[in-house]
């Protein structure tokens, strides 16, 4: 049996349309956000090699647009996270732990088909 082409032409092409090209719903292609959320300052005393900073396991960040959480992400034991978003520019917070003072940054943008590195900071109070 001899396979035409064009049946192969048109096998090719559904499994092109299949696959995706990485979309989000619209037809938008999708951004990726990661990185690593750290508590700054970790001691009450900043030390020559002694880190100020360490990673913050298990906190959820939520990112909002348009006043809706668009996105949560709970970070790794090593405080690494990662999160696929639509494009488009959010707000980010801290949903949990409760009573974290401030998260910076506070607002990230998301660009289409592109993958960023964003290391946001909590700020533990400490002083």
């Amino acid at each position: 049996m001899v396979a035409r082409p064009q049946v192969w032409g048109g096998v090719l092409a559904a499994c092109v349309l299949a696959a995706g090209s990485g979309t989000a719903a619209g037809g938008t292609r999708s951004a990726v956000l990661h990185g690593t959320v750290l508590l700054a300052p970790a001691t009450p005393v900043c030390m020559p090699r002694i880190p100020c900073m360490r990673p913050a396991p298990g906190v959820v960040l939520a990112f909002s647009r348009g006043g809706l959480v668009r996105g949560r992400v709970t970070t790794g034991a090593d405080g690494s996270y990662r999160v696929a978003l639509a494009p488009g520019a959010y707000s980010v917070r801290v949903a949990r732990p409760a009573g974290v003072r401030r998260l910076t940054p506070s607002s990230v943008t998301a660009a289409g088909g592109q993958v960023r590195r964003v290391t946001f900071y909590l700020d533990t109070g400490i002083r």
